[in-house]
């Protein structure tokens, strides 16, 4: 296949990722506890820039439960607290305005986390031992099946799995696989103690889940029993798997151990309480802690691992291969054994007993806090307008945010090299962090160490939802000298974002002396048929031109079109005179 009709057949599978990026925009921006099946705790969206409390609602109870997001905006959580005979024991509907769209009133205290299948149905569990389905009919709350009672103190959230199952541990001792369509066994498995964390699963369909037994799990369907057990510790010595595990972009499994909630057995001091286990189920590392590890961890997209501790402190840790190393760690007035949430820009979101909600910087920083009327358990979650939800146990659940619009330069296209005199088109990626098409003005600067020496704002209508696109300046031609350090910052004008610190980038580059042929646009140092197929291929295929932009400009009319082609292949067959663009040697 020619070049120039593989870059077409890109461009065409480009346009149908852009379209399915589009339609996936439409689903819920937080489906389940962790925001996805391998429990990540990172969404695509930024949260709030700062702590703006847009409205709280009040349950009857403790709000422990962690909420989730529909694709039309509708807020589930749960009220109850931990201990059987909760004041309030209903799994909350609430429009995205703050106002109750409807509420379920469950057996016993909802401290799960609900699920959405693709299908809208909503599951969760309830202290009192049962699981439910539910639709969410707009102005009520259809049961479509509710199990029968696995025992009191049932903790464990639910997931949906691609095969229709759902998951989820019991105070029973055993793993439940269950049919999201009627509600019936499809087989369980019984560990030594029982089970409080929620099940990670990941494409292959292997499913993560820890026990109070002291084991991290991990099982298949097919096989309907565990994979392997990874022992964090004896029985009862002070290892006890509470935590959901989070699944790694090369499948590490994280967790976290503590020696709480044993039912009147007195706590036993441990050294080791955070935990990386290789996908085989061998132990990849194992790291000291203050204390013990309920919290669930986040997943840096730089790889960095987040999670709280007993000890009251925040970590950061990075996974070194064959160890895990502390970055930074932050104290906080109480313990956190909730679990964190990253937005788009790296920031991380979590809660603590001391009544705290924390944003902080990747470096440690904290960029805002804000005090509830309560102590928090519950995760945060954020939508794909920005606004943050977290419940407290003061009863309310909150919401953070203004909503306002969000755009972000990602990078800068241009080498980090430039040759003098030569031009240039800077271009850049823009990502919209909103769930809705958005209008802006980006504007492209250049200086050098005296003076700006190049301006440019191109106006950009109807940017699509949840999109990273390139976008191009005009023509930047390098000044005549070499060695000349500029610095090229594109900035996003939009007066509506409230999100300044993503609204513009910068690079430094670098200029050289250099050469040239003209012609050669694929610059492999001859001028042949390649380089005109090379020019229509970035004809039909958009996208940043190649560089420097001269070679590829044969009939010097300032731009690269098909009409630079057609002079190639004259030039070519007829083997008559150099094409028309100056040939500059330097």
């Amino acid at each position: 296949m020619a070049d120039w009709m593989r870059w077409m057949v890109r461009a065409g599978v480009l346009a149908c990722l852009l379209t399915a990026a589009g339609a996936g925009a439409t689903d819920s921006p937080w489906p389940m506890f962790r925001h996805d099946l391998k429990h990540t705790g990172r969404t695509t969206y930024t949260g709030p820039d700062t702590a703006a409390l847009l409205w709280t609602y009040q349950t009857g109870d403790g709000v422990a439960s962690s909420p989730t997001i529909g694709p039309n905006g509708t807020i589930y959580i749960g009220s109850g607290w931990l201990w059987s005979g909760a004041t309030d024991s209903s799994l909350y509907a609430l429009n995205p305005d703050g106002s109750l769209k409807w509420k379920y009133t469950a057996v016993d205290g909802v401290f799960s986390s609900p699920t959405i299948g693709a299908d809208g149905t909503i599951y969760f569990t309830c202290i009192g031992g049962y699981a439910y389905a539910l639709h969410d009919s707009v102005t009520y709350a259809k049961l479509h099946w509710q199990s029968g009672s696995s025992g009191p103190f049932l903790l464990s959230s639910p997931i949906v799995g691609p095969a229709g199952h759902v998951y989820f541990g019991s105070p029973d001792l055993n793993f439940y696989v269950v049919d999201s369509g009627d509600g019936q066994l499809v087989w369980k498995y019984r560990t030594n103690w029982c089970i409080i964390s929620s099940p990670a699963l990941i494409e292959d369909e292997t499913i993560y889940v820890g026990s109070k037994d002291h084991h991290l799990y991990a099982f298949r369907n097919d096989l309907q029993g565990p994979l392997w057990g990874f022992p964090t510790g004896t029985f009862y010595d002070g290892h006890l798997v509470d935590a959901s595990p989070a699944v790694g972009t090369d499948g590490t499994i994280y967790v976290g151990s503590d020696q709480y909630g044993a039912f009147g057995k007195p706590p036993v001091p441990v050294d080791t309480s955070f935990w990386a286990v290789n996908p085989d189920g061998s132990r990849k590392w194992a790291l000291s802690i203050g204390n013990g590890v309920e919290s669930s961890p986040a997943l840096g997209a730089d790889g960095t691992i987040y999670f709280g501790s007993y000890d009251s402190c925040f970590y950061a840790v990075a996974d070194s291969g064959t160890y895990g190393l502390v970055k930074w760690k932050f104290q906080t007035g109480g313990v956190v054994d909730g679990s964190p949430t990253i937005d788009d820009e790296g920031i991380i979101y979590f809660g603590s007993r001391d009544s705290t909600i924390y944003a902080m910087r990747p470096d440690g920083t904290v960029k805002w806090s804000y005090r509830t009327g309560g102590g928090i358990e519950s995760s945060p979650t954020i939508d794909n307008d920005g606004r943050l939800y977290i419940g407290s146990f003061d009863g309310k659940v909150y919401c953070l945010g203004t909503g306002a619009p969000d755009m972000a330069v990602v990078a800068i296209d241009l080498p980090e090299t430039v040759q003098a005199g030569i031009g240039y088109v800077p271009a850049a990626q823009v990502r919209n962090l909103r769930n809705h098409p958005q209008d802006l003005s980006l504007a492209c600067i250049i200086e050098d160490s005296a003076a700006t020496v190049y301006v440019d704002t191109i106006d950009v209508v109807n940017f699509p939802a949840d999109t990273t696109a390139i976008r191009t300046f005009a023509l930047w031609t390098v000044g005549p000298d070499a060695g000349v350090e500029y610095t090229v910052t594109v900035a996003v004008v939009l007066p509506t974002d409230k999100h300044p610190y993503n609204n513009e980038k910068s690079v430094v580059v670098t200029s050289e002396a250099g050469a040239f042929l003209c012609g050669d646009a694929n610059q492999d140092g001859k001028v042949n048929i390649g380089d005109a197929v090379f020019i229509i291929g970035y004809v039909f295929r958009g996208g940043p031109p190649p560089a420097p932009l001269q070679a590829a400009d044969v009939n010097h009319d300032g731009k690269i079109n098909i009409g630079d082609a057609v002079y190639l292949i004259g030039y070519i067959f007829r083997t008559g005179p150099a094409p028309n663009c100056p040939q500059r040697m330097i």
